[in-house]
């Protein structure tokens, strides 16, 4: 644009007779501005459907972390246990104290928002009433009085619920497992936990049990008393919340806890750019007690991400071919706006007009339109790709995948600036093309003659291109 606009400057006949066939032919301007429009709006389409998916996949892969940024474990826990697992696999709980001392190494990181000590167990869980089982249910065991800066349990009305309230047997239940469990608040249900307990202390305790590690299944009555909708974090969408010290004492695992949680401050996605001074300022305390910090949240953006890359990857690898239509189409406008007006341009190089300076005139004009096209289309493609947004959002209705709609400035510029380089580029090659031009016949209005005969290099093209569309063939096979 800054060529171009000193190049006006220094041949402002040519820029006015370029400028003033815009008003002129307003109807042939609308028209050409739809035709280059084109390609701008399928980058703009592919930028905005991609960037959605981006933004449904980091949506979906923090729907159960919510503000949790970090995890402290053991090294060698991953997921929960399940009865009939030896020692060294439940083995992933640590004293409890290492939550205050995760507390002090931080005292001193300004966007570290909370530090909370944890305990996660997956159990089977069932229905007194309707007989209905879910087999994995994660147990989150939390301390109330350190889950400042944390997600809370609200309701679907959006009440709070407060873990500290709940009786000796009474826990609160996700949505999504009452649904599955078809239970309320007030129902019962058994949880079986996996309780390490030292044979000498309970008489019926398996013989074998301490020398095979096994953990012994006990189950517990448990009452409903709330249903919350979200905040269950880090656990899965079919969870039950309880007090740490109810858990641990159900699990044989008092005083010890499997996780410490770290939240940072700012909203979810935001919070992870602490992630790695986090990790860093950890290490110390982390090799001294043999643990391991999990950036979760960075990890699941990561890769969100890179799920969204793909898709608009895959997007702008099928636009292209539309591309090449729009090209094509470009060209053969600019071709068609010279052959209409070629008595026109025929007069100007009698007066003294030269090529370049025709070439400058259909290159300014070019310009102006590829300016108002690459403008409408790079928004208008916005919208384009909302409704593809849309029909994406219909092919995965009732699959669980929520299509949370996104678009930034970043990509309205971006499409702009890339259409508008495509354009200018194939006018500059149609204005190179149109001032080549004979003045008489073009005066004169007489077509160009037909060039008979053959050449070498016309008969070598002509049989490359069947060869290489047959080529193109065999690999798209």
């Amino acid at each position: 644009i800054l060529i171009l606009g000193l190049s006006a400057l220094r041949n402002r006949v040519s820029f006015r007779m370029a400028a003033r066939n815009l008003p002129r032919r307003r109807t042939q301007t609308v028209l050409v501005v739809l035709g280059l429009m084109l390609a701008t709006m399928l980058f703009s389409a592919s930028f905005t459907t991609g960037d959605t998916l981006t933004n449904s996949l980091r949506v979906e892969a923090l729907k159960n972390l919510g503000q949790v940024d970090v995890q402290v474990q053991a090294k060698g826990a991953s997921g929960q246990q399940q009865f009939g697992q030896t020692t060294s696999q439940r083995a992933n709980y640590f004293d409890a104290g290492v939550a205050d001392d995760v507390r002090d190494k931080l005292s001193d990181e300004d966007r570290v928002a909370g530090v909370a000590p944890a305990a996660i167990e997956t159990v089977p869980v069932t229905a007194k009433g309707s007989d209905l089982s879910e087999p994995s249910t994660d147990v989150l065991g939390l301390d109330e009085n350190r889950m400042n800066g944390f997600d809370s349990l609200q309701t679907a009305s959006g009440k709070t619920l407060d873990p500290s309230d709940l009786g000796e047997n009474e826990v609160y239940l996700s949505a999504d497992a009452a649904k599955g469990l078809d239970v309320g608040k007030g129902d019962e249900i058994e949880a079986t936990f996996a309780r390490k307990i030292d044979p000498t202390a309970a008489p019926n305790a398996p013989p074998d049990a301490a020398a095979m590690a096994v953990p012994v299944p006990q189950p517990s009555n448990l009452t409903v008393a709330g249903v919350y909708e979200r905040g269950a974090n880090p656990a899965s969408s079919t969870s039950m919340v309880m007090p740490l010290e109810r858990l641990q004492v159900r699990v044989g695992e008092e005083g010890d806890i499997n996780t410490v949680l770290i939240t940072h401050e700012g909203p979810a996605v935001e919070g992870a750019v602490g992630t790695d001074a986090t990790v860093d300022a950890l290490q110390p305390l982390l090799k001294e007690n043999d643990l391991k910090a999990e950036p979760v949240k960075k990890d699941a953006i990561d890769q969100a991400d890179s799920g969204g890359e793909t898709f608009t990857s895959i997007f702008l690898l099928f636009g292209q071919f539309s591309v090449a239509a729009g090209v094509l189409l470009i060209f053969l406008i600019f071709v068609m706006l010279a052959a209409e007006r070629k008595h026109e341009l025929g007069i100007a190089r009698a007066v003294g007009m030269r090529r370049g300076h025709l070439m400058r005139m259909f290159a300014f004009e070019g310009a102006l339109y590829a300016l108002l096209a690459s403008a409408l289309g790079s928004v208008a493609g916005v919208g384009v790709g909302w409704l593809m947004v849309r029909v994406i959002g219909k092919a995965f209705a009732g699959s669980g995948f929520t299509i949370s709609f996104a678009t930034s400035p970043q990509n309205v510029v971006i499409a702009f600036c890339l259409g508008m380089v495509l354009t200018f580029a194939v006018v500059l090659i149609s204005s190179w093309r149109v001032s080549r031009l004979n003045v008489v016949r073009a005066i004169r209005d007489i077509p160009e003659p037909d060039k008979k005969g053959r050449s070498v290099r016309g008969v070598l093209l002509a049989i490359a291109t069947p060869l290489a569309g047959a080529g193109l063939v065999w690999q798209g096979l």
